[in-house]
């Protein structure tokens, strides 16, 4: 019996992720690239000889796919070079409507794919034994690997956990008084169920609980606010009760990022525009940039036109000013002819208006300014 191993744990694939917050060929990207990020962690375990994948939970969005999505998950995984275990998640429950049940399932779904469908143990080979965790609603109360115990499988196997859900002791922190904490999993349960790994999925970057517990977090991320996703974990286990050693590997296609930055005039856009030019990888980068401040209407129109030139080198560009006001300047209306309709519409606005704000006059103050321009 051979008892070292080398796998991949992944998770979170969410195939068929609509991403309906990305507008137009962004947004179709976002949902293509999916399926070919399947295709480079085939690339990695064809690189690092992995003996099998497990994806711990939350393989498709939902179970309302189109057949397509479901043809495109796997011509995907029918490339990957190994076995693959997927675990339902509270995403894809194993419930009665589960597509995992459905003819076009049974018919057409690699015969090297396997779903952990049961509480009993897999073996994967003499030696390895998969101990997995499904969901069979997108909520259970209480914990969801309440069943792994030292009895559970064979002792002389490397054994591996997969499971779907939150740590325990942190879900029940941030719980409201008296409410129940859903798909929870004690942060030692490895070590109470003498498991030389668990591998989880749920929380979409990688995360570190103990030695032997890990959440690999999604090989592509989902929002901007996702921490270190984008990436697979190699796990290496000499025998049973020997320590995992765990490589994360990048796979991700799309790089996904947040900015923010403060504005208080002309100086303050050229630095702007110097943090722009420093993304690498612009033709694949999704950015979520905030701005905030206070800027007269000839350094907003100038803003303006940075972000509509950013919004053609990004894959996409997210703005969020609301907190960024347009303030009135006298250098803005000198910038203008002070004659003519345009003159006496200049004239009004640097002048109170019956039920309009200073911002209010300054935004038109500004788009006056952006229109003349563009006709000049």
């Amino acid at each position: 019996m051979r008892p070292s191993t080398r796998f991949i744990h992944t998770a979170d694939w969410q195939l068929g992720f609509r991403a309906d917050f990305i507008p137009g060929d962004a947004g179709a990207l976002v949902r293509n690239q999916r399926f070919e990020t399947l295709r480079e962690i085939g690339n990695v375990a064809r690189e690092t000889k992995a003996e099998f994948i497990v994806v711990a939970g939350d393989v498709f969005e939902d179970h309302g796919l189109r057949p397509a999505t479901l043809h495109g998950a796997f011509e995907a995984m029918a490339e990957i070079p190994a076995p693959i275990y997927l675990l339902p998640g509270n995403h894809d429950p194993l419930s009665s409507d589960a597509l995992y049940r459905s003819e076009l399932w049974r018919r057409e779904c690699p015969r090297h794919v396997h779903l952990l469908g049961s509480r009993e143990p897999v073996i994967v080979r003499e030696g390895v034994a998969l101990l997995g965790c499904p969901l069979f609603e997108r909520h259970t109360l209480g914990d969801v690997t309440e069943h792994l115990t030292p009895e559970l499988g064979p002792r002389d196997h490397v054994r591996i956990g997969v499971a779907h859900g939150g740590i325990k002791e942190f879900l029940e922190r941030v719980a409201r008084d008296g409410e129940r904490v859903h798909n929870a999993i004690p942060a030692d349960r490895a070590s109470r169920a003498r498991l030389d790994y668990l591998a989880l999925g749920d929380w979409h970057g990688r995360l570190r609980i103990d030695e032997r517990t890990w959440y690999s977090g999604t090989p592509e991320a989902t929002h901007f606010t996702e921490k270190e996703p984008g990436s697979v974990l190699v796990v290496e286990i000499d025998a049973p009760g020997a320590a995992p050693r765990v490589t994360p590997r990048p796979v991700a296609g799309l790089v996904w990022e947040s900015a923010e930055r403060h504005l208080d005039g002309a100086a303050d856009l050229v630095g702007l525009e110097r943090h722009l030019d420093g993304f690498a990888r612009k033709g694949i980068t999704l950015l979520d940039l905030t701005l905030t401040g206070a800027i007269d209407a000839s350094t907003r129109a100038r803003l303006d036109e940075l972000m509509e030139a950013a919004r053609h080198r990004f894959r996409f560009l997210r703005v969020r000013d609301e907190r960024l006001k347009t303030v009135a300047d006298e250098a803005d209306a000198a910038n203008l002819p002070a004659e003519g309709w345009l003159g006496q519409a200049v004239a009004r606005l640097r002048g109170p208006i019956d039920g309009t704000s200073e911002v209010e006059r300054a935004e038109a103050l500004r788009l006056l300014l952006r229109l003349y321009r563009a006709a000049s």
